[in-house]
């Protein structure tokens, strides 16, 4: 089975510590996708919501105690047998 994660929108461009962080994804697969979170450098994991079949988005506060700087993020795509995709992105606070 295909599974893979086509596209990833964050904004804004750079993050602001405090701010709000919207990220919204798109995820291209044969099999019923059944979740898709972000793995942060702080070793936290955020779940997306599902939009539709293909879109997944989830909006979070950037901790005001963020430090300034370019991370690594990885996005994970599952589906309902278990098959997992991996995305590495980066993530920029300024």
């Amino acid at each position: 089975m295909a599974l893979r994660v086509v596209e990833v929108v964050v904004t804004p461009s750079p993050l602001r510590p405090g701010s709000q962080a919207h990220a919204r994804c798109r995820v291209e697969s044969d099999a019923e996708v059944r979740r898709v979170y972000a793995l942060l450098p702080d070793g936290r994991a955020i779940e997306f919501h599902k939009v539709s079949e293909t879109e997944f988005e989830v909006t979070e506060q950037v901790p005001w105690d963020a430090p300034l700087g370019t991370y690594p993020v990885t996005l994970v795509a599952e589906t309902v047998s278990g098959e997992r995709t991996f995305l590495p992105a980066t993530i920029t606070i300024a």
